[in-house]
């Protein structure tokens, strides 16, 4: 039998198709509770990579550093790397980090969930503690949201902006925040003032955010959609977001308070109708990620419904004469900038009905397809539910 063989190929062709498959978003696709350590082996985490996702924010307690280095050589083979929680990185840093820290399967260390202003402190002393072993890795601390409740009163400070200037002080190297904005009773209303205060500190500080999406049903947060996904995640990326991250891939154990069920993994380890979701949420995303890469949000302004916290539209984009929106909730407008283009990202905040965007545009504007393919920009769109809008405006 004739073996076929790249090797057989012109080496210019060659160099195209390695550089081709090693092409990876700069944004990466994150799994808050990962892969349990009972099932981290080869084939979850090749489970997981077909899934759609880069990273693994993975909790392994007291776990040996030993183990740890071989779960690191099975998500290798997988292409997948681990934000790993230990108490040999946050408790011991000393033994843990200087063996892991070059594992090339390591994407950082996890520190902290949704601390309280009183937990800073110690947060910054085991921060600095565990830079000093590793100054290249992230160390990752993820905050809290403002659903606009009694938390300023309950924690201690005079208003989330003054939670996240502190939580700053940290000096760590991105923003994670997590709100989940869908609930069975409709959409919380501070979803997109708590964006505009996580991007102004991150324009402030120099530190890109990510920001969350929810896939886990739970209380009275439903059962994900397509669209109820696509709001989420398109909604961050259209404020700035650096990295789209998903709570849960794994469901956690359920507590008399949380009665997590339905991510992507079941807790008996098997698929749930979740992951198919997931999935194709992630092929999605994958394909315009690469727009977003390396881009800089401008401006972010609100057409329609204007949520409080934010600003409405008051001049359209350039080369944008007129522009108008019809539809329950209206859309964000935000415009972007990359390697000399301008951009703009038109959402519909609708995750449950379609919206009319009419618009009038000069020559130069383009619709840019999921695929990033270019077309001359029509008069009148409608965007389903949850979903977004591309166009190249120079």
């Amino acid at each position: 039998m004739k073996h076929s063989s790249i090797f057989h190929l012109p080496l210019y062709i060659i160099l195209l198709l390695l550089f081709t498959l090693n092409i990876q978003a700069e944004i990466p696709i994150v799994a808050y509770y990962g892969i349990p350590l009972e099932f981290s082996n080869v084939s979850r985490f090749k489970e997981f990579r077909e899934a759609g996702f880069d990273v693994s924010i993975c909790f392994y307690d007291d776990t040996p550093v030993d183990t740890l280095l071989r779960i690191l050589d099975d998500a290798r083979k997988s292409d997948v790397r681990l934000l790993i929680s230990s108490g040999w990185v946050s408790v011991q840093p000393n033994v843990g980090i200087p063996r892991l820290k070059n594992h090339p399967a390591l994407y950082g260390y996890f520190l902290q969930d949704e601390p309280w202003p009183n937990d800073i402190p110690k947060t910054t002393q085991c921060y600095r503690a565990m830079a000093r072993y590793d100054t290249k890795k992230p160390t990752y601390v993820n905050l809290l949201p403002d659903y606009g409740d009694e938390l300023p009163d309950e924690i201690g400070i005079t208003s989330y902006k003054h939670y996240l200037q502190t939580a700053s002080a940290i000096g760590l190297p991105m923003i994670s925040f997590d709100f989940y904005p869908i609930r069975e009773s409709g959409i919380r209303k501070t979803w997109y003032s708590c964006l505009e205060d996580v991007r102004r500190e991150s324009l402030r500080t120099g530190k890109p955010f990510w920001a969350f999406a929810l896939c886990t049903p739970h209380c009275d947060y439903p059962q994900p959609t397509i669209e109820s996904l696509r709001l989420q995640i398109y909604s961050d990326l259209a404020y700035g977001a650096k990295a789209i991250e998903y709570f849960t891939y794994w469901t956690p154990k359920p507590t008399s308070e949380w009665d997590f069920h339905d991510a992507p993994i079941g807790l008996d380890g098997q698929r749930t109708k979740t992951y198919a979701l997931v999935k194709s949420m992630n092929q999605e995303l994958r394909s315009v990620l690469p727009l977003f890469d390396g881009a800089t949000i401008r401006s972010v302004n609100h057409l329609g419904r204007i949520p409080e916290g934010t600003t409405k539209l008051s001049r359209t984009p350039v080369n944008i004469q007129k522009l108008k929106v019809s539809g329950k909730r209206g859309a964000i407008i935000s415009t972007m900038e990359k390697e000399g283009h301008l951009y703009m990202v038109v959402v519909n905040k609708d995750y449950q009905g379609d919206l009319r965007l009419d618009l009038t545009a000069k020559d130069p504007v383009k619709m840019i397809s999921k695929n990033l393919t270019e077309t001359a920009a029509e008069s009148h769109y409608i965007i389903k539910g949850g979903d977004m809008l591309l166009f190249k405006l120079n």
